[in-house]
């Protein structure tokens, strides 16, 4: 995805680096760089976080915002399931691919890319929870994700940023009674309690998976790419892994080429391996943030208005 233009003598310099191990940063083939993440950036949404990996200013910064809205059961739908809808936005002012027309293709890769790892059993989220009365009405969650800058592997920023949201997401409790109507015929009607302290936290989502994005570069590949080594790599796919270490989605991105078979299957194991680090890590910054969201809750209002970088 990146635009960057490389001279012949800086892409030799990079993959004959990465094939050798040594990489422009510094880092280490499988190693990836400082991630932020905040949550509780959306007042309105039902959960919401932001995640930057990279470091301010050349790093890609992704916003995302779950909001939950019932909708009513149609003939042919399944009967008691909720459903996700999943959709991502690149700003314009991110990268200059995303001018006029040029973003609609990457809009549509990545919501699709999105929709695969968290839409369906496959996502860890309890969809039948989601139902409210079958037949009748269900939770739709609505995953809508804002690119505000990129730098370098936009997947895996895209996806921390969705399941922080999604672990952030709580949902109005629902009142479901059985009433006798004008013919005596027994139905049950819901009542969604209009309390913001009133809340129930979407169930399955300590199930959520996390994602590993390959670049192949040279003979070798990278995990978390920069955009220098995206504007050489050779081929792009990405694996999500959920918590109980079993792949749960692949996607090649772009139009590039496909990957070895040989280097596919090494690829695959260093996957699950990285994703139990990843997890660990991940759970580490999650709680961070949550701590930060509630002390600032806890400051008082001074009218005053601050701005925080991020």
């Amino acid at each position: 995805m990146a635009s960057l233009i490389l001279s012949p003598a800086e892409q030799d310099f990079i993959i004959r680096g990465v094939e050798s191990g040594l990489r422009a940063d510094g880092r280490g083939s499988l190693d990836r760089r400082e991630v932020s993440l905040r949550t509780g950036m959306i007042s309105q949404a039902n959960g919401s976080a932001r995640c930057r990996i990279g470091n301010l200013g050349v790093g890609t910064d992704v916003l995302v915002g779950v909001k939950a809205e019932v909708n009513t059961w149609a003939p042919g739908e399944p009967e008691d399931v909720g459903s996700v809808v999943c959709n991502v936005e690149c700003s314009p002012s991110a990268a200059q691919e995303f001018e006029g027309r040029g973003a609609e293709e990457i809009n549509v890769e990545l919501t699709q890319l999105l929709d695969r790892i968290f839409n369906g059993p496959q996502s860890g989220i309890d969809l039948k929870k989601l139902c409210i009365i079958p037949k009748q009405a269900y939770w739709v969650l609505h995953i809508d994700a804002l690119v505000l800058d990129v730098k370098g592997n936009i997947v895996d920023t895209l996806v921390w940023a969705t399941r922080a949201a999604l672990l952030s997401t709580s949902l109005p409790r629902v009142v479901v009674e059985t009433i006798a109507d004008e013919m005596g015929n027994m139905q049950a009607e819901f009542d969604v309690v209009d309390d913001p302290e009133d809340l129930t936290p979407l169930e399955g989502t300590e199930r959520l998976p996390i994602s590993v994005t390959f670049s192949q570069i040279g003979k070798r590949y990278v995990v978390d790419a920069s955009e220098q080594e995206e504007a050489v790599a050779q081929a792009r796919i990405t694996v999500a892994v959920s918590p109980a270490m079993e792949i749960c989605a692949i996607q090649k991105g772009g139009i590039l080429r496909g990957f070895p078979p040989s280097l596919l299957s090494e690829i695959l194991q260093t996957a699950q391996r990285i994703a139990r680090e990843e997890l660990t890590r991940f759970g580490t910054h999650y709680s961070q943030a949550e701590r930060q969201l509630a002390s600032q809750a806890e400051e008082p209002n001074t009218g005053s208005t601050f701005l925080v970088t991020f």
